[in-house]
């Protein structure tokens, strides 16, 4: 009975057995409060239970959203108001991207380097930390990879205007809705199609020629298409709000290796160091082989990029580059060598397989610790004593906020972005304005707060700071009646 079992087994049975033992543990790891969200994530999760709920609230004017509102819309069905199902729909993007991702390396490189480099991906502490926040690299990845495949089926693809066309479009417009490496999309698939004059090779120059041209309208669609979705997102967009803030370069990549930054008390600045020499090294030999395949290219690109944003994300993006394209790089100066025993051929591969795997584990037990304590980050401990103060229902209670999204999520209570900068010139036209806000909450070292601070300052009689944190400031207002000594103060 047994062996007849094991006849009908094959290698990928036990990889998607592996990926359905490794989803366990990641639901073990999440946490399922409503801290740790990202803002783009949280808006866009909030708009689609309004709309489900039928329930009229600010969301709107928190932005325009990222297509991840879309993509959430698979949830509204059954699990409307459901961060855990919402982690597990990120949870089964990112697998699904594994997938895509160990085919194209498999197809590229060997079934060797597409096993370790997909293994690596799948338990690094940054890969966890992106699926657990709802982040917008886990969704970048998954428009990266499915870009190249509807890349390859429209290339197949009989008709001009196919729907592996449109679905490359979209895919293409979801990633510049994400992130501003999302733009690596269209620029890769637009120097992918415009220095190669395709060349039909057939027996038959009758066929030849009808088919060269049909791929010479398959480059002017593809070129219309991308300019309009590209140039469109841009508009709507107008920037990409509701990103995770940024820290510095090699604090982001250190997280790489050392996991959640809660722990720790300070940045990993020199594991960062670490991984943004191997990043440029492997960046550097990409370059040098000029061998510009389309999705390794779109993963360069996005590292140049995502240096303008260097948040989580990022990171992501660049772990899955050093693996990816660093490790056939390794593999190759092994066989260099010409040392035949399996310490000159895999010799160090197999280290540095062990090392990264030894801190991986490492840092998922330590976001483990985070998640069984609660622990907070500043701005999620700046959150939790906003929702603290609105767990007064007696109150009245509306708060314009910096993160007016999770800030929402958390409180589930009614909240406003903060104001503009064209009503905070004048304390009168600012108290008319805001006249029924009752909290403000923001970081008063922004620069982008300075006006709201200082008119903060000068309205003391009707504005007092009840908690003040790292993250940022809670002023509450005392008195919403207009008052013209206070505003010529």
């Amino acid at each position: 009975m047994l062996s007849k079992i094991t006849q009908h087994l094959e290698p990928r049975h036990f990889g998607l057995l592996a990926l359905c033992v490794l989803a366990f543990i990641y639901m073990a790891l999440f946490r399922y409060d409503a801290y740790g969200i990202e803002e783009g994530a949280a808006r866009a999760l909030l708009i689609n239970w309004s709309i489900i709920d039928q329930v009229a609230n600010a969301t709107p004017l928190f932005g325009f959203p990222d297509l991840r509102a879309v993509m959430f819309v698979f949830l509204d069905l059954h699990w409307a108001g459901s961060l855990p199902a919402a982690k597990v729909f990120t949870l089964f993007m990112l697998f699904g991207t594994a997938l895509m991702l160990y085919r194209w390396s498999e197809s590229y490189e060997s079934p060797e380097v597409a096993t370790m480099a997909t293994a690596l991906l799948l338990i690094s502490p940054i890969s966890i930390i992106q699926t657990d926040s709802i982040s917008a690299g886990v969704f970048l990845l998954f428009c990266f990879a499915t870009v190249f495949w509807m890349n390859h089926y429209y290339q197949l693809a009989i008709r001009t205007m196919s729907a592996s066309f449109f679905l490359l479009m979209l895919m293409s417009a979801f990633a510049v809705s994400l992130h501003p490496m999302g733009l690596a999309a269209p620029i890769a698939l637009a120097l992918h199609w415009y220095p190669k004059k395709k060349t039909i090779e057939s027996n038959n120059e009758d066929e030849a020629e009808p088919l060269q041209q049909q791929m010479l309208e398959k480059r002017r669609n593809l070129f219309i298409g991308l300019g309009i979705t590209t140039a469109l997102l841009l508009f709507v967009r107008w920037g990409w709000s509701g990103l995770e803030e940024s820290a510095n370069h090699l604090a982001s990549l250190g997280a790489i290796l050392t996991g959640s930054p809660i722990l720790q008390s300070s940045p990993p600045v020199g594991y960062g160091l670490i991984v943004a020499s191997l990043l440029g090294f492997v960046i550097a030999i990409y370059f040098y082989r000029r061998y510009f395949e389309l999705f390794s290219f779109t993963l360069v690109i996005a590292c140049l990029i995502g240096l303008l944003q260097p948040d989580s994300s990022w990171a992501l993006i660049a772990l899955t580059c050093v693996l990816f394209l660093g490790l056939p790089m390794l593999i190759a100066a092994h066989r260099r060598t010409g040392i035949q025993n399996i310490i000159g051929q895999r010799g160090l591969v197999i280290l540095l397989i062990i090392i990264l795997t030894s801190m991986f584990t490492s840092a998922d037990k330590h976001y483990r610790m985070i998640t069984q304590l609660k622990l907070k980050s500043d701005s999620d401990n700046l959150l939790a004593s906003a929702a603290h103060i609105a767990s007064n229902h007696d109150a009245e209670f509306i708060m314009a906020s910096q993160w007016p999204a999770r800030t929402m999520l958390v409180t589930k209570r009614d909240v406003l972005p903060l104001p503009p900068q064209r009503i905070l010139q004048d304390a009168e036209t600012f108290i008319e304005k805001t006249a029924s806000v009752t909290h403000f909450m923001f970081d008063p070292n922004k620069p982008e707060n300075e006006a709201l601070s200082k008119i903060g300052a000068r309205l003391t009689q009707r504005m007092q700071a009840v908690e003040i944190q790292p993250a940022g400031v809670i002023l509450q207002v005392n008195s919403r009646q207009n008052s013209n000594n206070e505003g010529n103060h």
